[in-house]
């Protein structure tokens, strides 16, 4: 008989608590880091892309959106239980259990030398890092206005033009525009002028920054970023074709392809689309 959605969360909730920095590996089964996260691109890009550039070997716990969801019969929903901030990612190894996703790529990119080379980068990085965060979940990032399920269509309306710089509520919100532009002056602000977010060499800033720029903000609106943002768009292009990204590009990523749209959101990125927006074709199966 065919799991059910109850059956399916049950058994990951089992996989995520087995889960333990303690596991000892034998010669048969060597004990190799597990990530969980959801089945899409999101916001674990960055961390799914250093582990192929790096060959490091990983399990993956892949979430569905309706195995989040998921309610009990008394209303909670379990699934967020197993999980420390009720949030993915989570990343786990022989030696750390982390559950934020900045926290997760700082962690290995000191593993593996993309943190920058000194004091004073590393922290540029980790600017990047916060900013492109807060591009997604700040309260004028794109996450709140991407979501409509249960909205008022005029309230989703609104809430577009306002983050698109329209409407009575543009000039002060204007996220679209005000998060692209801070991206510009990161990557100015670089004094080699490298073509990286810091630096003079790949780092997970760069990662960071190449997916929210690429699989978020230009597959959300593709015109405005290309006519406003021609030095961003100029970055991704630059970045993806670094052998280890297009590899994983090609061949690895998945497509955000969760909800039925517009009616649960107003735009998530598409496989074909995927294969666009840096001018590479997928070579997936």
């Amino acid at each position: 008989m065919e799991d059910t959605l109850q059956s399916k969360v049950e058994k990951i909730i089992t996989l995520v608590e087995g889960l333990s920095t303690k596991t000892t590996p034998t010669s048969t089964t060597p004990t190799i880091p597990t990530l969980v996260y959801f089945d899409v691109i999101g916001i674990a890009w960055p961390i799914r892309c250093l582990l192929h550039l790096h060959n490091i070997d990983y399990n993956f716990i892949a979430i569905s959106i309706q195995q989040w969801t998921y309610k009990s019969a008394n209303g909670h929903q379990p699934l967020k239980s197993a999980f420390n901030n009720g949030h993915v990612p989570l990343y786990i190894d022989q030696g750390v259990n982390l559950n934020q996703s900045n926290l997760i790529l700082i962690y290995l990119a000191q593993q593996t030398r993309m943190m920058g080379d000194n004091k004073t980068e590393a922290l540029a990085i980790e600017s990047v890092l916060l900013h492109c965060y807060d591009a997604v979940f700040h309260s004028n990032g794109l996450l709140s206005v991407n979501i409509t399920i249960n909205i008022p269509a005029q309230v989703v309306q609104a809430r577009l033009d306002a983050f698109m710089g329209q409407g009575d509520w543009g000039l002060v919100t204007n996220g679209y525009h005000n998060h692209l532009n801070a991206f510009v002056k990161l990557l100015e602000a670089n004094e080699l002028k490298s073509g990286f977010m810091v630096g003079s060499r790949l780092s997970v800033a760069d990662l960071s920054a190449f997916n929210i720029l690429c699989n978020w903000y230009k597959a959300f609106d593709k015109e405005v970023f290309l006519k406003e943002f021609p030095i961003l768009d100029t970055y991704i292009q630059r970045i993806a074709l670094i052998p280890g990204i297009s590899d994983y590009i090609r061949n690895k990523q998945e497509a955000t392809t969760w909800f039925d749209l517009p009616s649960i959101a107003l735009k998530l990125t598409s496989s074909k689309e995927l294969e666009g927006l840096v001018g590479l074709s997928a070579e997936h199966g």
